[in-house]
């Protein structure tokens, strides 16, 4: 037996610390264990629950919080459910690491184990006592001092065991890493000879600029959506030379980058598709993907004046209108304006001023502005009989778009003995004012001056659509003359062409003295003058328009001056002719006999019937076998999902089921026969429903001649029956006596 050390004394408390940190290590490691075995079952549980390619729908990237929540949830609480179990089963008492420590070092001889019990113990010890236990306890310290922690309770097993844990949590949670797993695929599909193929289809959507979004990245979708005006660019990843992709405004080729990849660009103008087939070096080609895409317009802003609501009529200039205004947009807003025009005046004598009125703007977000304003009428300088036109503008931040305008409303002087004329209603695709030959001056005017700064197409168009004006002032002085310059009305011609021959009769029986009124003559002479002005506007000669629209105006205020009188022609009531009753040979009468029109072909119709009947037997052209031709084959369900989307992109329900056909199409590819036949029926179903819908409704007529007879013979014969039984019963009936 070991004698014990004599020497300086001791109480055990480095023995006690040192199985303190015995303790703490152990538990630890245990923890480290646990948690190693709890890593690696969420790595198996997110390897079966959460699939390669859920970050979101569609395989949308890269991962946000809400994405990543589930897998870091799986992961925290299996390591801390592990942690806590393995350390609940570990002993942790003093007793049972001073146990360990003996077992790790056996020439201590319990020494260890004796001096902590001492060390830790509570009752007073007799001074023989005392000093036996200070001679264990120094004994007990000699032993420490010359233990390894490390060595004793090593740590190397369960730091591994963490390791290979962490390590398959990441290696789970990073199988979607693309860089990776792009240039696999490519090696890959390099490598290994066989059909074309896509692997995988990579979408970044970015919208214009304007809209302040941030671009969108969508994996291997089945329809996409965008922006007007955004730029889709798309990645295709497969075995393949070169890719034909497909859309509704053309067909292009595309070769390999230097990343072995495929790389597509194109413009979300309107719904359509996408259409990539893979080809080889032989021109083989390959399974056809088709994507949809949906494209959402950029709407125009609204705008709207809250306060006041209806037209205002007041006595004098020193009114006060309180403005209120609230525009929105989807997106954002640039402006918002209130724009005025002064109306000053009477007859042809009209004056145009154009305003605007300052705004308090409250921008409560992009999409959502609100305006006030206190807007005196004395400033204006407004007389009796004088109004004010005003309407709020509003423009969004989409470059080149047209601005808004709320409804119009108007302020009103009114003029002595006048009263205001009820229901003020304007063409909201016009100008806010009433149009005159006055106005046409001051559009042409206008129009003259912004010439030099107009595209000649802009242009053109401008002086056009001026000309059109021109025309309808034109009209309403011809309708309000009785329409004496119309000669027998063209059914196909459009009424405000002018008839040159019969008015130039007119005006001839004008020069020759034969119609004496002289405001008719004027009259006659401005609507001449008219015409002329929008033939020039016509071919875009502004100069000599502006001056035949003047000289109609001129024409006009001597027509309507007061020392001139206009007479109205009345047309004279048409009367039979009694002498022609009764007249004529009755052999030459005979029935009209009139060609029954065809009805009109609706083109949808016809390609969604004929949609039908290629989707009811999509493998009828097939000569394999009949499963193959149960489901169709891969090249012909890729085409008819490619006809289904062009009858209408923009259709959801045909949206749905060219995506059914699609993936009926890969599920033959991998040999799914049963889940390509539910994906067909569905399809069918629901392309029958739309067709349905497209039928037209034949009327309900009634029962034919027969089935009234027979219903008729019906009801006879159960009459009949009813009474030979009420017949049979009256016999069989004893009289009373």
């Amino acid at each position: 037996m070991t004698p014990l050390t004599s020497g300086v004394a001791s109480d055990g408390a480095s023995v006690a610390a040192f199985v303190d940190r015995v303790t703490a290590r152990v538990t630890w490691i245990a923890a480290a264990q646990g948690a190693a075995a709890g890593l690696v079952l969420a790595a198996l549980i997110m390897l079966v629950a959460v699939p390669a390619g859920s970050g979101s729908r569609d395989g949308a990237l890269p991962f946000t919080l809400s994405h990543a929540f589930f897998p870091a949830a799986i992961t925290v609480l299996c390591a801390l459910t592990g942690a806590s179990m393995q350390i609940a089963r570990t002993t942790r008492t003093t007793s049972a690491s001073a146990q360990l420590i003996e077992r790790g070092a056996p020439s201590s001889r319990n020494v260890i184990f004796t001096a902590n019990e001492l060390a830790r113990a509570s009752a007073d010890a007799t001074p023989d006592a005392s000093r036996v236990e200070a001679l264990v306890c120094a004994e007990a310290d000699r032993v420490v001092a010359t233990l390894d922690l490390s060595a004793l309770v090593p740590a190397r097993r369960p730091l591994v065991a963490l390791t290979i844990g962490v390590a398959s949590v990441a290696l789970v949670a990073a199988r979607d890493s693309a860089p990776l797993r792009d240039v696999a695929r490519v090696a890959r599909s390099i490598a290994a000879p066989g059909v074309p193929r896509i692997d995988e289809i990579v979408v970044t959507v970015t919208p214009p600029s304007y809209a302040n979004q941030a671009p969108t990245m969508v994996r291997n979708p089945s329809r996409v959506e965008a922006l007007t005006g955004s730029r889709l660019s798309m990645r295709v990843l497969g075995r393949a030379d070169s890719l034909r992709v497909e859309t509704a405004r053309g067909v292009q080729r595309v070769g390999r980058d230097a990343g072995r990849a495929f790389q597509v660009t194109l413009a979300a103008e309107t719904d359509g598709f996408i259409a990539l087939t893979p080809f080889d070096s032989a021109e083989r080609d390959g399974l056809k993907r088709l994507v949809g895409l949906t494209v959402n317009p950029d709407h125009a802003p609204r705008v709207r004046i809250t306060a006041p609501t209806r037209d205002l009529f007041v006595r004098d200039s020193a009114h006060v209108i309180d403005l209120a205004i609230e525009s929105g947009d989807d997106l954002a807003l640039e402006s918002l304006r209130l724009r005025y025009t002064k109306v000053s005046g009477s007859g042809e004598r009209f004056t145009f001023t154009d305003g605007e009125v300052p705004l308090a703007l409250t921008r409560g977000s992009d999409r959502a502005w609100t305006a006030r304003a206190r807007w005196p009428l004395a400033p204006l300088g407004l007389s009796r009989g004088d109004m004010v036109v005003y309407r709020a503008v509003a423009t969004d931040r989409r470059p080149g778009s047209v601005p808004q305008e709320s409804d119009a409303l108007i302020a009103e002087i009114v003029a002595i003995g006048g009263d205001a004329v009820a229901g003020f209603a304007i063409d909201p695709d016009q100008e806010r004012y009433a149009v005159s030959q006055q106005m046409i001056v001051i559009k042409t005017e206008r129009l003259i001056a912004r010439r030099a700064s107009m595209p000649p197409d802009s242009l053109t168009r401008a002086s056009q659509e001026l000309a059109a004006e021109q025309r309808k002032v034109r009209a309403e002085f011809v309708f309000m003359m009785g329409g004496e310059l119309a000669d027998e009305p063209d059914p196909d011609a459009d009424m405000n062409d002018l008839n040159e021959e019969a008015e130039a009769e007119a005006e001839d029986d004008i020069l020759a003295g034969r119609l004496e009124n002289r405001g008719r003559m004027a009259l006659m002479r401005a609507i001449r003058a008219m015409s002329r002005a929008a033939t020039e506007l016509t071919n875009v000669q502004l100069t000599s328009a502006l001056a035949l629209e003047k000289s109609a105006v001129t024409q006009l205020e001597m027509a309507f001056a007061r020392t001139r009188i206009l007479l109205r022609a009345l047309s004279q009531r048409e009367t039979l002719d009694e002498t022609r009753r009764l007249t004529g040979q009755l052999a030459d009468a005979r029935s009209d006999r009139r060609a029954v029109p065809s009805a009109a072909i609706d083109p949808r119709q016809v390609a969604l019937r004929r949609a039908l009947a290629d989707l009811a037997d999509p493998g009828r052209g097939d000569r394999g076998s009949e499963s193959r031709r149960a489901t169709g084959s891969r090249p012909a369900l890729s085409l008819l999902a490619e006809s289904v989307l062009r009858i209408d992109p923009s259709d959801v329900t045909l949206q749905v089921v060219a995506r059914q056909l699609s993936d009926a199409s890969r599920a033959v590819s991998g040999n799914s026969r049963d889940n390509a036949r539910a994906l067909l029926d569905s399809a069918v179903v629901a392309l029958a429903d739309v067709a349905r819908q497209t039928q037209p409704r034949a009327g309900s007529g009634g029962p034919s001649f027969t089935a009234r007879l027979l219903r008729g013979a019906i009801v006879d014969r159960g009459k009949t029956r009813k009474s030979i039984r009420n017949g049979k019963r009256d016999r069989n009936r004893v009289p009373r006596r």
